[in-house]
């Protein structure tokens, strides 16, 4: 067989497996790149995720294409892990989604690629979205779910990302660890089977595990060498990220909310976006996947990211909850005869009816306690600038005391159950409010609001979260929307 015949056979294979060549998509920065085939009326399929690709076609010429689907769904293929699944009003629980168009324009610093698709019967709709930035190594994925049929549909699965990754001497490196002994390394070889990374604390994401990893494609974890996927999710709700392996010589990862009680009830044009998950490669260890996601967070995720940060003192080691105006006048004069830069005024500084001396009673109450500092906050921040610092202060606006003027006001706004006994939280009394009541929302902003409309010289928030989410239920959402709460 002479060559230029087999060149026609090998174009008419491509051809015949719907991998056309003006179909082809890549999404590339400087050293990574992803390559989807997308004919339209297709399933949109993932072939590569690797270093950056200078021709797609030695992808399909090496016999190393994934073929994945792109966002895998329940459906004509049930037996693999999936992305999306959802059940139509007419009972059917199926998707099959294919190509309606693939469109790329810049937006917010970056370049968007988004791959459109629709259900092949019913109007069901999932644009999957990719971004890349010019000054960055991070690729960011997310979806948007939404329907057009004429009755809810409920979504039980609606991951943010799906990748694949080749299967090989894969580590895996995440976080882990409790109140007091947080961010513990651990690395473990994967092995068949799944291992999953997730939280359900409802309030606090990282209490106990951390939305992100590091996966290596050859060997043992190293700082400084080795080819490194990493990845982490930007959400601070609950989060399941999955790594799927088979005996097919790859590894499926998914990433997104946790379903777990969180099936979703999306009305009619209705549109429902998933967090987004940034992911990365480098072929220069954990080292490398490291500073890319620093540099990714400090140029498009962190509010003046490039600046440095201020030297600061909080006053809960010194003092706890017993503030007063002389303690942190005392504290903060200490502290600007050392160099430092900001003062932060922690717990214990607000109560009127129920002062806040422990952590039983006052959340809520945001009013200064007068009996601790007759001069207000102004006080305070005059205080600072004289002593050329700036000033923060403490808040935890979604959560309340049983013993507060607000809950005495609105017990209504606490997460609770019906025909239940409330679960309390530190100091026996305390409890989450809320935030899927409109007005609970309105509240939390207008606490924040006061606070730096009243007194623009605060520099800081310390926003806390100390309790886990507990009494799952809500007074707010209806009696077929509660698994909406967590999310």
């Amino acid at each position: 067989m002479n060559k230029l015949f087999a060149s026609v056979l090998l174009c008419a294979a491509l051809l015949g497996s719907g991998i056309l060549r003006a179909d082809n998509i890549v999404i590339s920065n400087r050293k990574s790149s992803i390559l989807i085939t997308a004919p339209k009326g297709e399933s949109p399929r993932i072939q590569y995720f690797g270093p950056r690709l200078a021709n797609p076609g030695d992808v399909f010429d090496s016999g190393s294409a994934f073929n994945d689907p792109v966002y895998p769904q329940f459906g004509v293929q049930c037996s693999r892990e999936t992305a999306i699944q959802a059940t139509h009003n007419d009972g059917n629980m199926s998707l099959e989604l294919v190509v309606e168009s693939v469109t790329r324009e810049n937006r917010d610093g970056g370049q968007v690629t988004a791959i459109a698709t629709r259900d092949k019967f019913y109007p069901f709709y999932v644009t999957i979205y990719y971004k890349t930035y010019p000054d960055c190594e991070v690729i960011e994925t997310w979806t948007e779910i939404r329907h057009l049929e004429k009755k809810p549909v409920t979504l039980y699965r609606f991951a943010s990302a799906f990748l694949p990754v080749r299967r090989g001497d894969n580590w895996l490196s995440h976080f882990h660890g409790p109140w007091g002994a947080e961010a513990y390394l651990y690395e473990e070889a994967l092995t068949d089977g799944m291992r999953v990374i997730k939280d359900k604390d409802g309030v606090r994401n990282t209490q106990n595990s951390c939305p992100s990893f590091m996966l290596t494609l050859d060997g043992r974890p190293d700082e400084q060498h080795g080819m490194v996927i990493g990845g982490t999710l930007a959400w601070s709700g609950n989060y399941r990220i999955a790594i799927d392996n088979d005996n097919a010589h790859t590894t499926r990862i998914f990433a997104g909310i946790n379903e777990d009680q969180s099936q979703y009830i999306l009305e009619p044009k209705e549109v429902f976006t998933t967090p987004v998950f940034a992911f990365t490669f480098s072929d220069e260890g954990k080292g490398g996947v490291s500073r890319n996601f620093h540099r990714w967070a400090r140029l498009h995720r962190l509010n003046h990211g490039g600046e440095q940060r201020s030297i600061l003192l909080n006053s809960w080691e010194g003092v706890s909850m017993n503030v007063n105006q002389e303690v942190m006048d005392q504290m903060m004069a200490d502290f600007a005869a050392m160099g430092g830069e900001m003062f932060v005024m922690d717990d214990g500084w607000f109560g009127d009816k129920y002062p806040r001396n422990n952590g039983t009673s006052s959340l809520g109450d945001w009013v200064v306690c007068k009996e601790k500092l007759p001069e207000g906050i102004k006080g305070l921040t005059a205080s600072a600038r004289e002593k050329g610092l700036k000033f923060g202060i403490w808040i935890e606006p979604e959560m309340t005391n049983s013993k507060s003027e607000l809950f005495e006001k609105h017990p209504e706004w606490v997460i609770q159950q019906p025909h239940r006994e409330m679960h309390k939280g530190r100091g026996g009394t305390q409890l989450v409010l809320d935030l899927s009541n409109p007005e609970v929302q309105e509240f939390v902003f207008g606490v924040v609001d006061k606070l730096m409309t009243e007194h623009p010289e605060i520099a800081y928030i310390k926003w806390d979260a100390n309790m886990t989410l507990f009494n799952y239920g809500s007074t707010y959402l209806p009696r077929d929307k509660q698994s909406h709460l967590y999310i």
